[in-house]
């Protein structure tokens, strides 16, 4: 059965200038949290678990959240960069069914979700 595929450490920060950490909530080593600052008062924290093959995305702005994406059967968890613009994507699914979510981060945070049955 595949496993969740994440980008490594070195890619997370030449990306977006940061290294996933043990999620401090937790303290489980398979759980990984990154805190992405994107403004003064405006954060993404995308948490990943590959022993559960999930992955949390949340958008905060000043004191709340805007967006909180929680996906199962989560198949990759990347980062990328294209002149100024910087994302990460998510692909999950099923035999039956396949999605994808693409966070842009930078120049400023545009959420796509897809999902599709197959």
């Amino acid at each position: 059965m595949p496993g969740l595929k994440v980008a490594d450490d070195a890619t997370w920060l030449e990306v977006f200038g940061v290294v996933p950490q043990t999620e401090e909530v937790s303290g489980d080593e398979y759980v990984r949290e990154l805190r992405i600052s994107t403004d003064v008062a405006e954060e993404l924290h995308i948490t990943w678990d590959v022993t559960d093959d999930s992955v949390r995305v949340r958008h905060r702005k000043a004191a709340g959240v805007v967006v909180d994406l929680y996906r199962e059967q989560a198949t990759l968890l990347r980062a990328e960069s294209k002149g100024t613009t910087t994302a990460l994507v998510m692909e999950y699914g099923t035999s039956d069914a396949a999605g994808c979510v693409r966070v842009q981060v930078t120049p400023e945070v545009v959420i796509e979700d897809k999902f599709l049955r197959t």
